[in-house]
């Protein structure tokens, strides 16, 4: 009986081990290796492949900047001075792009910025001075302004011209053609190496610090094209030199 009782019990403890063994995965008779590092040596890869994609673009506008004038006194007539550079602005577009496989399919709007301009500010001289210059042909003059120009000659002799200037008057020497928003109709100025003249004609091609020098023969003339001082002499804005 003894015997007996000892064998149960050793068959209980054999029993519970094989129980033990057998909940972790173990291959009795085999192999000590789990089932569990089965699966983590060989894990299971799954790779896709899509044709749609979206990305985002930036449009970017340029905002010029606006230029303000304010006059001045105690700067001489014609001059500026800059009181603040204008920086121009800059309006940026964001734009999300969706495309399938490779082809632009939508484009929206996401956001708008602006970085606004900053404007410049000028100051424009005002200010009258007469001046005395004196030329190699008429003598001393009395200027109160001095521009810089860009000088053609022309005359009435070429096809479709009516021989007379915008304001009714022959072309001749001592007749020039302005622009009379820089040099007024009827403007009294003397030019350099060409000598007095009058704004009496205007013309297309002449905008600007652009003058055309009158003569009855422009072929004959002495004169090419090129840069000269002009002084003019009357129709300043206070009136004419006392």
């Amino acid at each position: 009986m003894k015997h007996r009782h000892l064998f149960l019990l050793m068959f209980s403890l054999a029993l519970i081990s094989f129980l033990e063994v057998a909940s972790e995965g173990e291959v009795l008779g085999t192999s000590n290796q789990t089932y569990a590092a089965d699966i983590k040596k060989f894990p299971l890869k799954l790779e896709t492949e899509t044709a749609f994609d979206q990305t985002d673009i930036y449009e970017y506008i340029n905002i010029p900047y606006e230029t303000t004038y304010t006059d001045n006194e105690e700067l001489d007539y014609g001059k500026e001075e800059v009181l603040t550079e204008g920086v121009d602005g800059t309006k940026t577009l964001t734009f999300l792009l969706t495309h399938w496989e490779g082809e632009e399919i939508n484009k929206q709007l996401m956001n708008t910025e602006i970085d606004s301009p900053v404007t410049e500010e000028i100051s424009k001289g005002t200010k009258i001075v007469w001046r005395e210059y004196m030329t190699g042909d008429v003598g001393g003059i009395w200027y109160w302004h001095k521009l810089r120009v860009w000088a053609t000659k022309y005359d009435a002799n070429c096809e479709g011209c009516l021989g007379r200037t915008y304001s009714g008057t022959e072309v001749k020497k001592g007749v020039c053609a302005t622009d009379p928003n820089v040099i007024p109709l009827g403007t009294n100025f003397y030019v350099d190496r060409y000598g007095l003249c009058r704004a009496e004609d205007i013309g297309g091609a002449i905008k600007g610090n652009d003058v055309d020098l009158g003569f009855v023969d422009a072929s004959k003339a002495a004169w090419g094209a090129e840069y000269t001082d002009v002084y003019l002499i009357s129709n300043s804005p206070i009136g004419d030199h006392p």
